[in-house]
């Protein structure tokens, strides 16, 4: 029998421009990863299992598909696994489905040594994330960014990549006990901000994310019955520094975008560690239950980053199971 494995990992990431009210969308890759391994085994017809390491009662369907539409795509009929493991909170609006999907599909080229050209990747993931139910665009920004870095402006009507750029911050991001999951969202009250969606996805195509996002954020807020108080405390307390915040997703998270410490004095990077002090206390007494993350923005290629990882886990015969989000190839 013969019995292959393989590799991916995609980044997670956060929101500019929500598309649900006007299909259109702006999103940026945080350094938070999903990782996935898939094995196969030789079989006269396609089976696929999957797992989410220590969620036994996650939904499965979105990285089951992943692996099914590669196979179905080479015609390969297999006997396969998938596990996922990742540090990425779900059902956030920080980009976990994206992530999965991109890795899970990465890893089973990997696996059956067959490659696809970066957005024949992300369009597969697309397609299989409106399959499983857990997206209502379709959420070609958030695949987009996960796959290729940066910041990713789209038409997720389309399918077309308008605009990436590099994206250099430092991200704070406060995940709320409660979860918001994307197909669940009220999208007709969403629909109502169409306009005003779209003048700040004109302001994103301009550059200026900082902005856009600000406004995307208070637009969502409004229409999702989110309170911006987290965001507002953040740019108020951040003011000096021109922090951007605002809801990620359909929320419940939201994520702020801070300088980078090394275009700082010494200074002022002082000043700024006591900003960021304040914020996390602030959000700590408002979400008691929530978590809080302190992470960078992602300028890598997932398809790169990937490569690296399977070498690392492959020639170490490694297993994702002990695996500890960190690797050096």
């Amino acid at each position: 029998m013969t019995f292959k494995k393989g590799y991916g990992c995609a980044f997670g990431g956060g929101t500019i421009i929500n598309a649900i009210a006007a299909w259109k969308g702006c999103a940026y890759a945080t350094q938070l990863k999903t990782y996935a391994e898939v094995c196969l085994s030789d079989a006269p017809t396609c089976s696929v299992s999957g797992s989410i390491y220590e969620n036994p009662t996650a939904d499965t369907r979105l990285i089951e598909l992943c692996v099914q539409s590669v196979l179905d795509l080479f015609d390969c009929p297999a006997e396969a696994t998938v596990l996922t493991k990742s540090e990425i909170p779900i059902a956030g609006g920080l980009k976990s489905s994206s992530a999965a999907a991109n890795a899970t599909l990465i890893a089973t080229l990997d696996a059956l040594g067959e490659k696809l050209s970066a957005d024949e990747i992300v369009q597969l993931g697309v397609k299989a994330a409106k399959e499983a139910g857990v997206t209502i665009t379709g959420a070609y920004d958030d695949a987009c960014a996960s796959f290729y870095g940066g910041v990713a402006v789209t038409d997720n009507k389309t399918m077309e990549l308008l605009q990436r750029d590099e994206f250099h911050y430092n991200v704070l991001i406060l995940n709320p006990e409660t979860k918001a999951f994307s197909a669940e969202t009220n999208v007709s009250r969403s629909v109502l901000m169409k306009d005003l969606v779209e003048t700040a996805f004109e302001i994103a195509l301009t550059g200026d994310y900082k902005k856009a996002m600000k406004l995307n954020g208070l637009i969502y807020c409004g229409a999702l019955g989110f309170d911006p108080a987290p965001a507002v405390a953040c740019m108020e307390i951040g003011e000096k520094f021109d922090v951007a915040a605002g809801l990620s997703g359909t929320g419940p998270s939201f994520t702020a975008l801070l300088p980078c410490s090394d275009l700082l004095s010494k200074d002022e990077q002082k000043e700024l560690q006591t900003a960021v002090l304040k914020i996390k206390q602030i959000w700590a007494a408002q979400f008691p239950g929530g978590k809080i993350y302190e992470t960078k923005t992602c300028n890598l290629n997932a398809l790169d980053e990937s490569r690296r990882f399977s070498k690392y886990m492959k020639n170490g015969n490694r297993d994702l199971k002990e695996f500890n989000f960190a690797f050096n190839d």
